[in-house]
């Protein structure tokens, strides 16, 4: 049987986490037409929500488009990434579906190209110096323009959206404010994983993003939820586990969905000969699922100056430490409070560390259980 836990991956079918709150409240607010801001931490899930969301309202009728930003990081490249984006949408690349790009993309020349695997797509060949000026206009519309000429309603889901924040100016920003405000059939979705860059998009009154939409944060999936998921996939593999080693998974897990099904997939693995997982059995899980992320941390550990090393590794120990305390700081000879609150905000503009009232947390619960480990 195969394994079904899934992680690193896009997820769909029984392998995705059943956030049916949040699925409920996207895909009602996608068919009111409301503008939504979702941001949550790496691993989280996102990407799979708004996949099954974007599919579960395609089935109603309306319009899809999902565009990836994360490779975007040219104002030329971003609207060669959402043109690719909304010529997908139409269907396969056809003689009709290019007849069809080209009216809404009068400024760019569309060609269909066959891949590798014989797979068939879309590209664009325009003239980089005016690009952006010429083409920016007709691409923001295209979605709304379709939706209006089929008499339908759309979305548009724009993934690690945060991007944009990266351009040498706003320009991109204040166009497509200005184009998506007077589109009343088409909701846009706005989608992010770097806090301090997609905070500084919505949440400064001097950007033109601001106060553009409903704000709806995706935090940690409810234990509750996580172990009834855990009894049922280990249950449909006729592996035996007691509540107390369902609830000690879950607990581990923390509610994060990417560590839950990590931890998962490597108990079925480990577990599925003999049929049952012990307390013992969980706990050499979570060794074997810090021994696999350790490189990733290692990494992460050396873009880092000593000083935001120290800190990291201070705050593992006492996660409810008040940092800038001089028993703190004495305790684990991190130097003046100055120097400290440098650190503290490199930290959080790598999206390592997050402020939560008066404290700082870890954003990856599992980094700070490797440095407590580790050190």
């Amino acid at each position: 049987m195969k394994n079904p836990f899934v992680y690193g991956e896009e997820v769909t079918g029984e392998a995705f986490w059943n956030r049916s709150q949040e699925v409920k409240e996207l895909a009602r607010d996608i068919q009111n037409g409301q503008n939504v801001i979702i941001f949550s931490a790496r691993r989280y899930g996102k990407t799979s929500l708004i996949k099954n969301v974007l599919g579960k309202v395609k089935k109603e009728g309306i319009l899809t488009v999902y565009v990836d930003l994360y490779p975007a990081i040219t104002r030329e490249k971003f609207i060669e990434i959402y043109a690719k984006a909304v010529s997908r949408s139409l269907g396969k690349p056809t003689q009709k579906v290019l007849e069809a790009v080209k009216r809404l993309f009068p400024k760019l020349i569309p060609k269909i190209v066959i891949r590798g695997e014989g797979e068939a797509e879309f590209e664009f060949d325009y003239e980089p110096k005016s690009v952006f000026k010429t083409s920016l206009p007709d691409l923001l519309n295209a979605v709304h323009k379709r939706a209006q000429e089929e008499k339908k309603t759309a979305c548009v889901a724009f993934d690690e959206f945060q991007e944009i924040a990266n351009y040498a100016d706003s320009e991109v920003e204040k166009e497509m404010r200005t184009v998506f405000q007077a589109h009343r059939n088409v909701s846009y979705i706005f989608l992010g994983s770097k806090k301090h860059l997609f905070g500084r998009i919505f949440q400064d009154p001097n950007r033109p993003f601001y106060k553009s939409g409903k704000h709806m944060p995706l935090g940690r999936l409810p234990i509750i939820e996580v172990k009834r998921y855990l009894k049922e996939r280990f249950e449909d593999g006729g592996i035996q586990a007691s509540p107390e080693v369902i609830s000690d998974i879950a607990e581990k897990g923390a509610g994060h969905p990417y560590y839950t099904q990590l931890l998962g997939h490597i108990l079925w693995d480990e577990c599925f000969e003999q049929k049952r997982i012990t307390t013992k059995d969980v706990e050499e899980g979570l060794d074997k699922m810090l021994l696999r992320e350790g490189e990733l941390y290692e990494t992460i550990l050396d873009g880092l100056t000593p000083k935001q090393k120290n800190l990291l590794v201070a705050l593992s120990f006492e996660p409810e430490a008040r940092v800038f305390s001089s028993q703190f700081l004495s305790r684990f000879h991190l130097g003046s409070a100055s120097s400290v609150q440098r650190a503290c905000q490199g930290l959080i503009e790598k999206d390592l560390l997050d402020r939560e009232s008066d404290r700082l947390v870890f954003q990856d619960p599992f980094f700070c259980l490797w440095l407590q480990r580790k050190r």
